[in-house]
């Protein structure tokens, strides 16, 4: 079944919708968190997802930053927002947060603890130090100019995608940006401005508004990547075609 996840940050309910032009097989799409950003940064953005390997009992204080996503990849992890009661995370879980205070724990017993703080981030903030020794930038997209992002409220959602070997989703557009991060396996992505392209495990891509695309299982392993996906409230973060784009889709 194709699948068609509309913006959960702004209120709407997911939805699901098949397509017999752009067939999707061996795809299975799962909504982990998301929230909704006021506005973009000023100026050029740019997309960020950064890894980090906390050892048991390293504390991680970060002051205020951009809203973004936490996902545990391996091990447990608590986070505590501006002083409030702690919230506990387990790996394959995700919470959204906003710009406030906060502090990264390993409560243990896995040692590293492995997380991503996935978020869209200001040009101008390129350079700068990150917040702790532990972090490792993964995947930067290019600097996505404003023209085609209005200043409005936006919905930034993070979803897990897993193919089974051979898998392949329908063809289908994003509404607003959108960002690809392989966890495990391989991912080819086809679209209609470039050639496919062939993403490992720890590797990127990112898609401007309303580029088609279809995402397929390149390997011989069941792969599971990320969606990110930056989008105005009110559209439809991820909807079909209707039509067949790709040759073979």
């Amino acid at each position: 079944m194709a699948i068609v996840l509309a913006g959960t940050a702004c209120g709407a309910t997911p939805s699901l919708a098949s397509n017999s032009e752009a067939p999707a097989h061996g795809a299975a799409v799962k909504a982990l968190d998301g929230g909704k950003l006021d506005s973009l940064p000023t100026g050029p953005v740019y997309i960020r997802f950064i890894r980090f390997a906390q050892p048991v009992g390293y504390d991680i204080v970060s002051k205020q930053h951009v809203a973004s996503v936490v996902y545990v990849e391996t091990g447990a992890h608590r986070l505590v927002l501006n002083g409030k009661p702690p919230i506990d995370l387990e790996a394959g879980q995700a919470l959204f947060h906003q710009s406030v205070s906060h502090v990264h724990i390993n409560p243990g017993p896995a040692d590293p603890s492995v997380w991503y703080s996935i978020a869209i981030w200001a040009s101008s903030a390129r350079g700068q130090s990150l917040v702790d020794k532990t972090a490792r930038p993964k995947f930067e997209s290019e600097d996505i100019s404003r023209e085609s992002l209005p200043q409005v409220a936006y919905s930034q959602v993070l979803r897990q995608i897993t193919l089974a070997k051979l898998g392949t989703t329908g063809a289908h557009k994003f509404g607003g940006l959108a960002a690809f991060y392989v966890l495990t396996g391989s991912l080819t992505i086809k679209s209609v401005h470039r050639a496919p392209v062939t993403l490992g495990a720890g590797e990127g891509a990112y898609f401007l508004p309303d580029v088609a695309l279809q995402e397929t299982n390149s390997g011989t392993v069941c792969a599971g990547n990320f969606g990110f996906t930056i989008s105005a409230c009110g559209d439809t973060l991820n909807r079909l075609t209707g039509t067949k784009l790709f040759t073979g889709s």
